[in-house]
């Protein structure tokens, strides 16, 4: 009797044609399963020179000018162009290569292909900035880039920083309407910023060896164990730590000022009080109730949290590449120097911009946000990794 192909499930099936005693089945999945995201379909879109989609040309480390970055109005339409904007490119030579690229590298993430990562590591060496959102991590990634070589502002906000790769705690997330399981998205995602890394650093020379990738990585402490599987032992991870209340009055001046009512919104204006949202989420609080709450209180929560996470989650077990500034120009600059001098940029480090005004105008949330700072000082310690207690208070 033939074998004939079975259904597994919608869309996937278990090749058995050529099935024996000792035979293994071929697992087959269509690509329209595992769609490019937003942030690849735009770059192949641009990297081919079609551009369907509209790109973002503000400076993205520009701490002067630096905006909030909205959602689209109308989702339908944009994911229908994102898909659009995706194929066209998949027909040229350039965007043919490079998406099939990105699916081979999560191929070889999803199967643990050890020669893939083996000649990942000894050829790049990839530099991690850790912070919760309003935490300079943004002018430490465009440092970073400048003391490599590179114009920060031929990189897109997507490669370079925000929450690309997407991770979180949670096994399936909602997105354009789909219900996805995150573990898949993570690591699509990663393939294809490795992609991206690959292509925009083709001709960025080596530096101790190792050619030299920055990125800020403020999702990744939400599947740290992964990402320092992929980034390998030559990953250096940098944590930078701000004071709860003076990144609240930054995120509340960027947002475009505080809620008529002083509570929290529910709706989000903005990525980052999405991210207060869904950390509520996480612990079983809805938006509406959160919504009752003073935007203080409930941002805390998720600074509190975002911390907590990144202490128990695998990001400080045993790693000796680990460094923590605190939100200060002394250690911020003095750091970024350090990497200027080390990759011999022959620049001087740009001063960073900080307005220590939260002591003025919301002293209660100084004074709100100890218990918090005290807990999560004592949960690092249990880690072993200093919480920079009072140099985060020199900069309210």
């Amino acid at each position: 009797m033939a074998h004939q192909q079975q259904p597994a499930h919608a869309g996937h099936s278990v090749d058995e044609s050529n099935a024996g005693s000792d035979a293994v089945p071929e697992l087959r999945f269509p690509a329209t399963l595992f769609p490019v995201s937003a942030a690849f379909a735009s770059f192949v879109d641009q990297a081919t020179g079609n551009r369907i989609l509209p790109h973002d040309d503000v400076d993205w480390g520009d701490q002067i000018t630096e905006r909030m970055r909205q959602t689209p109005r109308s989702m339908s339409d944009f994911v229908a162009k994102t898909r659009a904007a995706a194929t066209q490119a998949f027909h040229t030579d350039i965007g043919r290569h490079l998406t099939v690229k990105a699916y081979t590298i999560f191929g070889h993430l999803l199967t643990g292909n050890t020669t893939f990562s083996g000649q990942l590591h000894t050829h790049d060496r990839f530099m991690l900035v850790v912070s919760a959102p309003r935490h300079g991590g943004s002018y430490l990634t465009k440092e970073l880039y400048r003391a490599v070589g590179m114009d920060h502002r031929q990189l897109p906000a997507t490669f370079a920083h925000d929450g690309y790769p997407d991770a979180s705690l949670r096994w399936t997330k909602q997105d354009f309407g789909q219900n996805l399981p995150m573990p898949k998205r993570t690591i699509q995602q990663t393939a294809e910023w490795l992609t991206m890394a690959d292509w925009f650093f083709r001709e960025a020379p080596k530096r101790e060896g190792l050619r030299t990738i920055p990125k800020k990585a403020t999702k990744m402490i939400y599947a740290a164990p992964f990402f320092r599987e992929v980034f390998g032992p030559s990953a250096e991870w940098v944590v930078a730590v701000r004071h709860p209340a003076a990144a609240c009055l930054s995120l509340v001046e960027k947002a475009g000022g505080m809620t008529n009512d002083g509570k929290f919104p529910q709706f989000p204006r903005s990525a980052i009080e999405q991210y207060v949202l869904s950390s509520w989420a996480d612990d079983g609080i809805s938006a509406q109730d959160v919504a009752r709450m003073d935007y203080f209180t409930a941002y805390l929560h998720y600074w509190m949290r975002y911390h907590q996470i990144m202490a128990v989650n695998g990001l400080f077990s045993g790693n000796k590449r680990l460094r923590v500034l605190a939100y200060h120009p002394d250690q911020f600059e003095s750091y970024l120097q350090e990497q200027h001098i080390r990759f011999g940029s022959g620049q001087q480090v740009e001063p960073m911009h900080v307005h220590s005004k939260t002591m003025q105008e919301v002293p209660h949330w100084v004074a709100q946000s100890q218990k918090a700072l005290d807990g999560v000082a004592a949960l690092w310690e249990s880690y072993q990794v200093a919480f920079p207690m009072e140099a985060i208070a020199l900069a309210l």
